[in-house]
């Protein structure tokens, strides 16, 4: 990343607050996006943390997100609900629905909610951590503005939807975390890549004229591409299905992009799903089974260049540990946006 210095999670978290407050944001709101933002930082997954800051706030500046949502629920059945999010920022309505979800899985075995009229909602992780901290299996979709094509064509018409899947471990500070893009690089890597001035590898995107390109600038105009080939793809359309088309959300192309395009609403779609470990064994014998699976994994021959073998969340887990402990690193580039935030909303800046 480039970085040049680090600072303490609080004080990130304090500075996004007051710039949040700044655009209108209640109290309430303006914490909860922060902490959300900053916990990507402090996971390592740089390109979904306080580098998106000046984005989301240039969508309330151009009213293509609404500062102040009306939240509304609306009951489909016993456990199943749907969250209208009124253009808000992607963060407050996933955050009340995973905490919907999970309370209907703790009443009733397992709880369903669909959300529409959202925006990008962050790190997918955020809502998995919630789920598995109150002993839930959790699946968390969610679909994007077009950037991958489908199999066999030459043009981006899905998102690079995510995949997430998360279910509690023994160390309740670790757990089982899936999160990954349906293309081989997160999206938003490549253009903060290019701001920061670092080359992404070749074979993760084409420019505009589909050729493979390592800028990260007209890899993001250009076409990502799927991981695993067809085998993305066809995860990237199933994500557009169940996050956009099902939950009456924006879909097949038409989610605008979150970074460039702010003539009107998003209107993304995202789908939560949630499970109590405990509804087929007590909640012991789930954590006793899933660490007996974790420890035979550890134990296995390590592949070439591998020191350890790692279950999924556990790389974010020792990123989190380290950056708890020296700071976070920020770029240069980085740096540079949030301070003019500071100076243009009169905020006091760690930087």
């Amino acid at each position: 990343m480039n970085a040049k210095k680090k600072y303490k999670k609080d004080e990130l978290i304090s500075f996004v607050t007051n710039i949040l407050k700044k655009k209108d944001l209640s109290n309430l709101n303006s914490k909860t996006v922060a902490k959300l933002l900053i916990r990507a930082d402090e996971r390592g997954v740089w390109s979904h943390g306080i580098v998106r800051l000046p984005v989301y706030i240039k969508r309330i500046e151009k009213k293509a997100a609404n500062f102040n949502p009306k939240i509304k629920f609306k009951r489909v059945a016993k456990n199943i609900f749907h969250l209208t999010g009124d253009n808000g920022l992607g963060f407050i309505a996933a955050n009340e629905g995973i905490k919907k979800c999970v309370s209907l899985a703790k009443k009733n075995g397992m709880g369903l909610v669909a959300i529409s009229k959202s925006n990008h909602f962050g790190m997918a992780a955020n809502y998995l951590e919630f789920a598995a901290l109150n002993n839930c299996i959790s699946w968390v979709f969610t679909n994007a503005s077009k950037a991958l094509p489908p199999h066999g064509a030459m043009a981006p018409f899905f998102g690079t939807n995510p995949f997430a899947f998360g279910c509690p471990t023994k160390n309740k500070k670790k757990p089982f975390i899936l999160d990954m893009a349906s293309s081989s690089i997160a999206r938003g890597k490549l253009k903060f890549a290019a701001q920061s001035g670092i080359k992404i590898p070749y074979g993760h995107a084409l420019d505009k004229f589909g050729k493979p390109t390592n800028d990260g600038i007209k890899a993001f105009e250009g076409i990502m591409l799927p991981f695993g080939g067809m085998k993305g793809a066809g995860l990237s359309w199933m994500m557009d299905i169940v996050a956009g088309i099902f939950t009456g959300a924006n879909h097949s192309g038409k989610v605008k992009n979150a970074i460039n395009d702010f003539s009107g609403p998003s209107n993304v779609g995202h789908l939560m799903i949630c499970l109590r470990t405990n509804l087929f064994q007590s909640h012991k014998s789930f954590i006793n089974k899933i660490e007996y699976g974790i420890k035979q994994v550890k134990k296995l021959k390590k592949a070439k260049g591998f020191q350890k073998i790692l279950h999924p969340g556990e790389p974010e887990y020792l990123s989190n540990i380290k950056n708890d402990r020296i700071g976070i690193a920020l770029s240069k580039a980085t740096v540079i946006e949030l301070e003019k935030l500071s100076k243009k909303y009169n905020v006091k800046s760690p930087f």
